[in-house]
C-alpha cells in the first residue's frame, strides 16, 4: 500500500488527512483510462496536466505491478494527494 511513497519529494513532518477510504466496491473488470482505477478523484481538484501526470502514473504501475495493486491502494493513494498537493 505504501509502494508509491518513496516517490514523494515531500520530507519531513507532514499531516495526512483521510477523507477517503476503501469501498467495498468491486474492481472495474475493464476501463480504458488507468484513472478509473482510482474510484472518485473529484475531491483531488487536479488540472489537466496533474491528472495527465497522474494518468501515465498509473499506466506505469499497472504495467509494473498490476491492475489489483493500484486499485488496492486508492484511498492511501487519494488521501496522500490531497493532503500533500503531491501528485504520486
Amino acid at each position: 500500500m505504501k509502494h508509491f511513497l518513496h516517490k514523494t519529494p515531500v520530507q519531513g513532518e507532514h499531516v495526512i488527512y483521510f477523507l477517503y477510504h476503501n469501498e467495498e466496491a468491486p474492481m472495474p473488470v475493464q476501463w480504458t483510462d488507468p484513472l478509473e482505477l482510482l474510484g472518485d478523484i473529484s475531491r483531488l481538484d487536479l488540472d489537466a496536466s496533474q491528472m495527465d501526470e497522474l494518468r501515465a502514473i498509473i499506466a506505469e504501475e499497472v504495467r509494473a505491478e498490476g491492475a489489483e495493486t493500484v486499485w488496492n491502494g486508492r484511498a492511501f493513494r487519494k488521501n496522500i494527494i490531497h493532503s500533500f498537493g503531491h501528485v504520486m
